[in-house]
């Protein structure tokens, strides 16, 4: 495969991951029975379900072990998606392209069974992967059902992809249908106040105070479901939208460690005055996580990564500002003109990390998608400053 398909092949591959809009921190639970199951069908000590974007590896669900994000290229599994078919290495330390790995020398792993997680359009976003500190002979009965296993992984993954697209859907109903509360809600209010001053006079006629009476407990129904139809919608808000702060632990969460193991000082900060606001949740960390990861990247140890969180008021239109900034190495001007364009390149990080030259691409599709705007500014040698404005709704 040329270089030009094989970038186009890995383009599509993260571009399907990203279409998942996945927290990768929250999965553990969800995936906790098969991670579990794969464990004990295959006799090994641990089992990871691992998704790969364009610089990390991400355990999202894992038996016996505590591992969450490790670099792409030191990972097994990124050899794993490259095939339709499993992949098994017996003796992890005879293998040339792992036996100097961390978790392989000494007393580490010895065997690896990967499995690819294909999506329905043909891309593998990742693996389900057993692994021990001893060789195994897996029969071949076994690997079916452990194919099996990763097959249910994917439709639940894609079950959840479905369901968040209509719960999009949902969204868009339910704020409309606030919209309606807020409007029914006045004139209800006048119907109940004008009951409640004519419950208060001297009537003479009994049928005029039944009448009154009915007004009221309507009123009072009314009030009751428009009431209801707000508290709803504050629930919907607590699982899709964010505010500001949500929106900074969920960044930290995921990038703090990273940065850190690089030595790079990584904050996330964000407007208080602001975090009455909630925004939808949806593309968001997939948009912010590849621009983070680039910093990461190409930002040396002991460098800084600042991100700043905002919403912008300007007329009523209002809007989300993500802003990453760092001091690496920057981005050549014609480089930059590359990453804006059609074309993917590759260039490799500060610890010779290797650069799958997507990131960037990604990003900026997705925000346009959003009727976003994607501003970078760059300077060789003195550092990189990303600015994203996505328009939200109103809540």
């Amino acid at each position: 495969m040329d270089e030009i398909k094989r970038n186009n092949v890995e383009y599509a591959r993260i571009k399907k991951l990203s279409e998942f809009d996945l927290d990768y921190g929250n999965l553990q639970n969800e995936f906790q029975g098969l991670v579990e199951l794969a464990a004990h069908i295959a006799g090994t000590r641990i089992s990871l379900i691992n998704l790969i974007d364009s610089h990390s590896q991400w355990t999202v669900s894992s038996y016996c072990h505590k591992l969450f994000e490790m670099d792409r290229e030191d990972s097994i599994c990124q050899y794993t998606i490259q095939s339709e078919s499993p992949m098994e290495i017996h003796r992890l330390d005879k293998d040339a392209r792992f036996m100097d790995k961390p978790y392989v020398k000494d007393d580490g792993f010895k065997y690896y069974l990967g499995i690819p997680l294909m999506v329905e359009t043909g891309e593998s976003i990742g693996a389900l992967c057993v692994i021990d500190h001893q060789d195994k002979n897996i029969s071949e009965e076994k690997k079916k059902l452990l194919r099996l296993v990763a097959d249910e992984i994917v439709k639940r993954l894609e079950s959840k992809m479905k369901l968040d697209s209509l719960q999009d859907q949902l969204d868009r109903a339910i704020v409309q249908r606030n919209q309606m509360a807020h409007d029914v809600r006045g004139p209800v209010g006048g119907i109940l106040g004008l009951a409640l001053s004519a419950e208060n006079e001297s009537l003479e006629h009994s049928e005029f105070d039944l009448y009154m009476g009915m007004i009221k407990s309507s009123a009072s129904k009314l009030l009751e479901l428009t009431d209801d139809i707000l508290e709803r919608r504050k629930e919907q808000l607590k699982e899709n939208y964010f505010t500001l702060s949500e929106f900074k632990k969920h960044l930290e969460d995921l990038y703090a460690l990273p940065a850190l193991n690089k030595k790079i000082d990584f904050g996330v900060v964000f407007n208080k005055e602001k975090n009455h606001h909630s925004f939808p949740r949806r593309k968001l960390l997939p948009i912010s996580g590849n621009i983070i990861a680039n910093a990461i990247k190409f930002t040396a140890p002991k460098g800084k990564i600042a991100v700043n969180l905002d919403i912008m008021d300007t007329e009523g239109n209002v809007s989300l500002l993500i802003e990453v900034k760092d001091n690496g190495r920057g981005i050549r001007k014609e480089k930059l003109q590359e990453f804006m364009g059609k074309s993917v390149v590759s260039e490799r990080g500060t610890n010779n990390e290797e650069g799958y030259g997507m990131g960037l691409q990604l990003v900026n599709e997705m925000v346009r998608s959003m009727k976003g705007s994607l501003n970078i500014q760059s300077e060789e040698g003195k550092g990189t400053v990303v600015k994203i404005k996505i328009p939200v709704n109103r809540t």
